[in-house]
């Protein structure tokens, strides 16, 4: 069954709408420049409170060795995930299963840069975006590697309408989602949370 990860939730309202909707992961986005952006405090507290029920996500991009440190001295994360230029070494290092997120251009080869990170738990494919995700915007789905053994996270442009399409054709070992069951000013709605949630099962089931 494909899993689902909710990027980018900042409220015990999110946390509870993605427990509903019955998605695997969360993403708390740590990327201070990110709309989605959520502190220690906040992120610790929701953690606390549904940690669990749910597995919890940190999302970076570029953050030194003492930022990651601090974070999970308060916060019992899951995983990490790494979407910026971070080394194989500095991912490595927190000694935690990680996602390292691939930007998916012309030129990309997902083998070259699996050998990158050959401890990656798992590899995330996403649109290039200054953030480090959460563009909004498809890349071109015939890059996706779907001959490989790795676990594979399609992300990038995914919503309610496109996600059985994506399933079905690609069969990634899991799907991102951030913009796609979001409302204008980034708030996520439990409606598209919903409807995306069925778009997977119904291919995944």
């Amino acid at each position: 069954m494909t899993a689902v990860k909710f990027c980018g939730l900042r409220s015990d309202l999110d946390v509870q709408a993605a427990i509903h909707a019955g998605c695997d992961l969360v993403g708390l986005n740590f990327v201070p420049l990110s709309p989605r952006y959520i502190d220690i405090d906040k992120s610790a507290e929701l953690v606390s409170s549904f940690g669990s029920k749910m597995l919890f996500v940190g999302v970076f991009k570029n953050p030194t060795e003492s930022e990651v440190h601090l974070i999970l001295e308060r916060i019992a994360l899951d995983f990490l995930q790494f979407s910026g230029d971070e080394t194989s070494n500095f991912c490595d290092s927190f000694d935690m299963p990680y996602v390292k997120v691939m930007h998916v251009t012309e030129t990309f080869d997902f083998n070259r840069e699996r050998d990158r990170f050959p401890n990656a738990f798992a590899y995330l494919l996403d649109s290039s975006s200054e953030l480090g995700g959460g563009s909004g915007k498809t890349f071109d789905w015939e890059r996706f590697p779907t001959d490989s053994d790795a676990k594979v996270i399609l992300a990038g442009g995914l919503n309610p309408n496109n996600v059985a399409d994506a399933v079905n054709q690609l069969r990634p070992w899991g799907v991102d989602v951030a913009s796609g069951i979001e409302n204008d000013d980034h708030s996520k709605n439990r409606e598209l949370m919903v409807r995306f949630m069925q778009g997977v099962r119904n291919v995944s089931a």
